[in-house]
């Protein structure tokens, strides 16, 4: 054993001194890249101003989610470019936003935080497609907590994040699923959501969080060849990439050479050469090539990195978290397909931390694991921050929409934020008395 750890070490010299430090060198410096890349990222978000939005969701709703749907496809206009300086020197990146949907005590509200100098975007967006709407500056709800410790606070939260079951180009099931053209209706998908949040109790709390960031067409290339795999398109079947489509382009310049040398003349003038279909578009089954049409869709439109995330929050005498948040772990479950995606809790995230072999023993280390993800969600869901926490996952305005969106005139919502009285503009011929 000695001798082998000795001949481990005589290698490991021998590597290092013939070009092996060439490699550990860079390894340290592109650590020490990254470092640097964060710090100075943190340094130019801490220096970024933010607004705290109220929206007041209008009486009388009849417009459908496609509506919310144009809202999102205009606030992809706040994506912006950077110049090498401004990302590597500078820190710059691009900004995100929130919109969270809370229950406070049972009343429902949606809440956005975003920077100033997109508000007029924000409000433009959403006062183009709901005029009675109204958009005011409040207070953050965080604010109103007092500093959370998970032993000491007289409070106690449960948290958690909703990932996709599947990659990327796979979209769930959006509001056009539950439309019925002939009727003229349609099913609102995230009713059963809106009805449990409007049940909790005047002491408890519940957030239900987006972080938003537009995403430009870089993914959109690799989306596009995984498309060509499932449709079964020859040159995408072995693996992605340019580089295998490449290979593939060499292969047919010289293979006809290859076959004039390698096989016998009578087989060559014979041209046994089998021609592959283009695709396998037409032994698909009507599943499949509307999985592909789905995915093509999403694809088609504007998307953003999102972060999903769900925080309950209570008196400690009064904790009980496992009703509500089953109810809201069931209701987005509805949205996923065996056949698509679907958003499914992240259960190596939550706030609830199992043993691994014996409970009594293991439980000073539990809580330790238990208290520190506590902090961590209470952290970033009160600060919004994008760089740390879970990953994100690509969705599109579509998708957005359908999880996002004001409750139609036919929905009965319990206890929602609505405007009350419905603002006027002045008529223009209105005759004014001077002096009053």
């Amino acid at each position: 054993m000695f001798s082998e750890l000795v001949e481990l070490l005589k290698t490991t010299e021998w590597i290092l001194v013939h070009g092996g430090w060439v490699l550990f060198a860079g390894l340290m410096l592109y650590m020490m890249y990254e470092l640097y890349l964060e710090h100075i990222q943190i340094e130019w978000y801490n220096n970024q101003k933010w607004v705290f939005l109220k929206i007041t969701v209008p009486p009388e709703n009849e417009r459908s989610p496609l509506a919310f749907e144009h809202v999102f496809e205009q606030l992809h206009s706040i994506q912006e470019t950077f110049s090498w300086a401004e990302t590597h020197l500078e820190g710059q990146m691009q900004m995100w936003f929130t919109w969270e949907i809370t229950s406070i005590g049972g009343v429902i509200g949606n809440y956005v935080r975003i920077s100033p100098k997109y508000r007029d975007t924000l409000e433009a967006a959403i006062y183009s497609e709901f005029p009675a709407a109204e958009i005011s500056e409040a207070e953050d709800y965080f604010a109103k907590l007092p500093q959370y410790d998970p032993e000491k606070s007289p409070y106690d939260i449960y948290a958690l994040t909703w990932r996709y079951t599947q990659r990327n180009e796979y979209p769930i099931r959006s509001y056009r699923y539950w439309e019925h053209p002939t009727a003229e209706t349609m099913v609102d998908p995230i009713a059963g959501l809106w009805e449990e949040m409007g049940k909790i109790s005047p002491y408890e709390m519940f957030i239900l969080q987006f972080v938003m960031r537009p995403v430009g067409d870089e993914w959109k290339g690799r989306a596009k060849e995984f498309v060509q795999k499932l449709k079964g398109v020859p040159e995408f079947q072995e693996g992605h990439g340019h580089g295998n489509a490449m290979l593939g382009i060499i292969g047919k310049i010289i293979g006809p050479a290859l076959d004039v040398l390698l096989r016998p003349d009578s087989e060559a003038k014979a041209g046994h050469v089998k021609e592959e279909p283009p695709s396998l578009m037409l032994h698909l089954t009507e599943t499949e090539k509307q999985v592909i049409t789905q995915i093509e869709a999403k694809i088609a439109r504007w998307c953003y990195n999102t972060k999903i995330h769900g925080m309950y929050i209570a008196p400690r005498e009064k904790y009980q978290p496992t009703l509500l948040l089953r109810s809201v772990i069931g209701a987005l479950k509805s949205f996923g397909s065996d056949d698509m995606n679907a958003l499914k809790p992240l259960l190596a995230r939550w706030t609830r931390v199992k043993y691994y072999l014996f409970e009594e023993w293991e439980k000073p280390i539990t809580q330790f694991r238990l208290h520190w993800r506590k902090r961590k969600y209470f952290k970033f869901m009160k600060n919004r921050f994008w760089l740390h926490g879970p990953p994100a996952q690509i969705m599109s305005s579509e998708e957005l929409a359908t999880l996002i969106h004001f409750p139609q005139l036919t929905v009965k919502v319990p206890q929602i934020d609505m405007v009350r009285v419905i603002k006027e503009q002045p008529p223009p011929d209105l005759p004014i008395v001077p002096g009053l």
